[in-house]
């Protein structure tokens, strides 16, 4: 075969798949075939066919390409490509200028664009070129003498399959595709752990210091509360500035007027609202005061105070509007003519507000005499015509008070909790039963007292107090000295033991009594008696007799007996027991058969006479007629079909022991010290029981229920609170006291 054969064989070999030829690298060295290769040995291959006539188009474009780029354009269109040329391509005519020396194959293995192609897409029809065909392009010979690498393509070694880069075949994204692409491998880089816990963290902190900016007051942080400056306190009411201290971080503001001093003509008078401007103060009022009221001590001594004690202490921990607490009314005392122990009950306040996020608030009202005197030539210079009851209207002046100024004290007028403690308590059960006073508070916590009604009206009260004072006028009344008026009093009224000091006046205490609409949490302590016993601790162990003695003077007291009714008016009304005759009021004698059947019915405690007295003088007086009453009320407000309203009513009883001047007892104070801090833990029980009384008292306070989760109320079971919250079916002891109510203390 000639020389000009073999070329034309190798030039019909040449493999067209496409637009893409035959690639192969050459290294610039020359490669021999052997005589009887089967390159020589091919058949030659048909004709070329001539290539398809082209399709005009519908609409000519208007730009040209140069005949330069033309030419090669058709050049690859035909097969060709960069080759190395010894001279014209017209010379000769047989494709001599399309000539070159063989070239070494490398390895398909190590050299990528020799491989086999990975493309699916199926191969053409090869197409074969005539070597005939003459060519006018030329292009100088590039020659790479020894390089081991390869520098262009030979497109016409028939040996060489095609290969394709899949690449190729797919366009270039636009910007914005790839500006997603980035964007989604970002986020698939996030997922990973690390990351995931890394932006975890990153949150928890930025919550954190977010919280933390939000709930301090840092003058570096935020713009300085003008009404803060350190050590002082200004705020406003509806009576003009008023300013205060910072105590413990907290805001402090003692003596705070809420009505008119009761001085001169407004003695004896029912308390009266600032409700002009002759009744307020010019410029800021400083509170920072002190000032008691007249009142006795344990043993009925009198204790020097002040007339112009119409004043209130506030503790709060913030002055804001944003985020209002709950606010919390505490009114105490052994009863309605001592109050002896309220500086130290309200000696941590301040921490309690900081713990518990709580506004506290003490009115106090006037005691004795001077705040519980009915008389009828007062009331004759009144309208409508009563008298009495100055202490009850204090409370309700307090009340209203604090409805109205408590939001500029950081506390919240729809939340308000009034706490009534032994004397407060007794105060607080007729006041928040007349009509006007219901929508002032939102529940109420009594401790220490059964919930019981005056059964006398003022037209009956004792006149001995004014034949004792010797004035037979009003003006007399009015300018006699205050401590000749509580001297007045005799000894043994002035415990609050004998008589009680309310009357049923028609105006603040109502005639008719009925139960308050409001959420309530009714209970005492298991021997809240046991102080007022402390006479015979010491007596009662020595003989029998001695405990029947101690039992008939504690229960044996002129008490008014109290007769039962049904409302026959509407079966769903709540059933209430009636007040007496007014006019002959029947005298019960506890005899001594009945205090040897009472002592039978705690024989469990006979080993310990003191626990067998307090806990038997308790039950009768205080804790049984506390949880009866609630459990009746709680069981009408049930079965009431037309109450749409959710007003429970719960029980608890205080029963953890500790040491006092009473002895092992759970005394009277016990719970109300808890609450407001100032229990005296001995040991761990103790410390227990404080702060499970102080969470019962508050979860009742925020949530307005002793649990969160289905509350029981009084008619279903009661709370018992020691060093922990249990509840308890009913007080077993109680039912033997169920027909004797008349023997309940009433102050």
């Amino acid at each position: 075969m000639g020389k000009g054969q073999d070329q034309s064989a190798r030039m019909s070999g040449v493999e067209v798949v496409g637009r893409y030829v035959s690639r192969s690298w050459s290294s610039g060295s020359t490669r021999q075939d052997p005589p009887h290769s089967p390159a020589q040995q091919q058949p030659p291959p048909p004709p070329p066919q001539p290539p398809p006539a082209r399709t005009p188009r519908h609409r000519p474009s208007p730009w040209r390409i140069p005949a330069f780029f033309r030419r090669k354009f058709e050049i690859a269109q035909r097969g060709g490509g960069r080759v190395g040329s010894t001279g014209d391509p017209g010379e000769g005519g047989n494709g001599e200028a399309f000539k070159e020396p063989p070239t070494t194959l490398k390895d398909p293995l190590k050299d990528p664009m020799i491989r086999p192609s990975t493309s699916r897409e199926p191969i053409r029809e090869p197409i074969t070129l005539d070597p005939t065909t003459p060519s006018s392009y030329t292009e100088p010979e590039i020659i790479d003498a020894g390089s081991p690498e390869p520098r262009y393509l030979d497109l016409f070694d028939p040996s060489v399959s095609v290969v394709r880069d899949p690449k190729l075949d797919i366009p270039p994204q636009p910007m914005s595709k790839r500006a997603r692409s980035a964007f989604h491998t970002c986020l698939a880089a996030l997922a990973s752990t690390r990351v995931i816990l890394g932006c975890s963290v990153l949150v928890i902190v930025l919550v954190v210091v977010i919280v933390t900016l939000a709930t301090t007051t840092h003058r570096g942080l935020f713009l300085p509360d003008p009404r803060v400056r350190p050590p002082h306190v200004t705020t406003v009411t509806t009576c003009g500035t008023i300013q205060g201290k910072i105590e413990d971080g907290i805001f402090v503001f003692r003596g705070v007027p809420y009505a008119v001093p009761p001085l001169g003509e407004l003695r004896f008078r029912p308390a009266r609202l600032h409700t002009s401007l002759a009744d307020c103060w010019t410029g800021t009022y400083v509170a920072d005061k002190v000032q008691p009221c007249w009142t006795y001590d344990s043993q009925g001594g009198v204790v020097s105070g002040w007339e112009d004690c119409l004043l209130l202490d506030i503790f709060t921990p913030q002055l804001g509007y944003d985020t209002p607490l709950p606010v919390v009314v505490y009114v105490g005392g052994a009863g309605l003519g001592q109050d002896g122990e309220r500086t130290w009950m309200l000696s941590r306040a301040e921490q309690v507000v900081k713990d518990r996020r709580v506004v506290i608030v003490s009115p106090q009202v006037r005691r004795g005499p001077l705040g519980f005197l009915p008389h009828s030539g007062l009331a004759a210079t009144t309208y409508p015509h009563t008298s009495g009851n100055q202490g009850g209207s204090d409370l309700f002046a307090a009340l209203v008070w604090t409805k109205r100024n408590i939001e500029h004290f950081g506390g919240a007028p729809g939340e308000i909790i009034l706490l009534g403690h032994q004397g407060g308590a007794g105060l607080s059960w007729p006041v928040l039963s007349a009509p006007r006073a219901h929508s002032l508070v939102r529940a109420a916590w009594l401790s220490g007292a059964a919930p019981r009604h005056p059964n006398i009206p003022w037209r009956q009260a004792d006149q001995g107090l004014i034949s004792r004072l010797n004035c037979s006028s009003v003006f007399c009344l009015q300018t006699v000295e205050a401590e000749a008026v509580m001297e007045a009093v005799t000894p043994d009224r002035r415990t609050d033991i004998t008589e009680p000091w309310l009357v049923a006046d028609g105006v603040i205490v109502p005639f008719l009594p009925t139960a308050p609409p409001i959420t309530l949490m009714i209970g005492s302590a298991r021997q809240s008696a046991a102080h007022r016993l402390l006479s015979w601790r010491d007596r009662v162990s020595s003989s029998q007799q001695n405990l029947i003695d101690a039992i008939m003077e504690s229960l044996l007291s002129d008490k008014s007996k109290e007769l039962s009714y049904e409302d026959r008016e509407s079966s769903g009304r709540v059933r209430w027991p009636l007040p007496p005759q007014w006019n002959e009021p029947e005298k019960i004698a506890f005899t001594a058969e009945q205090a040897e059947t009472a002592r039978e019915w705690y024989s469990h405690l006979k080993d310990d006479p003191w626990q067998l007295l307090t806990t038997l003088v308790s039950d009768a007086t205080i804790t049984c007629p506390a949880l009866t009453t609630a459990t009746k009320i709680a069981r009408d407000r049930s079965h009431a079909l037309h109450n749409s309203e959710d007003v429970p009513v719960y029980a608890y009883i205080s029963d953890h022991s500790r040491l006092s001047r009473a002895g092992q007892v759970a005394d009277g104070s016990s719970d109300i010290e808890a609450i407001l801090g100032v229990f005296k833990a001995k040991n761990e029980a103790d410390a227990r029981y404080a702060k499970a009384m102080q969470d019962f008292f508050f979860l009742f306070v925020h949530a307005g229920a002793p649990e969160r989760h289905e509350p029981r109320p009084a008619h279903l079971g009661v709370y018992a609170v020691d060093e922990e919250v249990t509840v308890m079916r009913s007080r077993i002891a109680c039912a033997h006291w169920v027909n004797m109510s008349h023997l309940a203390t009433r102050f």
